[in-house]
């Protein structure tokens, strides 16, 4: 009988949503305060030339404020998501390192390869649902860890053991390999994807400020 992976560490945020209140305000504040203060810079620059130029200055203020805000918000989810997606890895782990050692008996000797796919896929699969149930990730967030690790995992396994010449497999094999290195690869995509998105927006947050910090240095 397959057990529900153990409840997250109490000491820290226990579902996305408390990850989030905790990231957000600080990535609003500040992609708000550089964006919003290099537009704020450059609307000083020009605020003597002119009603027109002062107008459209404070409203591309406005905007970079919004944009700021929008961005700040959307850089705090993608962290959120990596911190949880790290989380889930970690209890994963730990799941695997409770389960107790498997004798030797008939239902557990070595099968084919060819054999156990559906079944290790399957297992993979549902680890994943019951720890993210208990960490209570967004649908979007589920579902990007589910696609990044759903079936790349078996395949992976499958092809380390075809590698070293072994075609028959028992369930405990594939929890210490799970342990040595599945797990990791599992969710090495989906955190370098998330980090990558953030990564990008926060330079399109800087960039945007460079344009602005540009204009008012000429502007001078």
């Amino acid at each position: 009988m397959m057990q529900a992976p153990p409840r997250p560490n109490e000491n820290s945020p226990r579902t996305f949503f408390q990850t989030l209140i905790r990231t957000l305000p600080l990535h609003i504040l500040l992609a708000t305060s550089i964006v919003g203060g290099a537009a704020l810079l450059y609307s000083l620059s020009v605020s003597n030339r002119g009603t027109w130029t002062m107008l459209g200055s404070w409203s591309l203020t406005v905007l970079y404020v919004l944009i700021g805000i929008v961005g700040g918000t959307v850089a705090g989810v993608l962290d959120a998501a990596r911190q949880m997606a790290e989380r889930l890895e970690e209890a994963l782990r730990d799941w695997l390192h409770t389960l107790p050692a498997l004798n030797r008996s008939a239902d557990t000797t070595g099968r084919e390869l060819a054999t156990v796919r559906q079944e290790y896929e399957t297992l993979v699969e549902h680890s994943v649902a019951q720890a993210g149930r208990r960490l209570r990730l967004p649908q979007w967030l589920e579902r990007l860890i589910h696609a990044g690790v759903r079936g790349l995992v078996v395949d992976r396994f499958i092809a380390s053991c075809t590698s070293r010449g072994v075609h028959a497999v028992a369930p405990q094999e594939f929890r210490n390999w799970m342990l040595a290195e599945g797990v990791s690869l599992g969710f090495m995509p989906v955190l370098d994807q998330l980090a990558w998105w953030r990564y990008l927006l926060l330079g399109v947050l800087a960039l945007l400020a460079a344009i602005a910090l540009t204009l008012a240095f000429l502007a001078m």
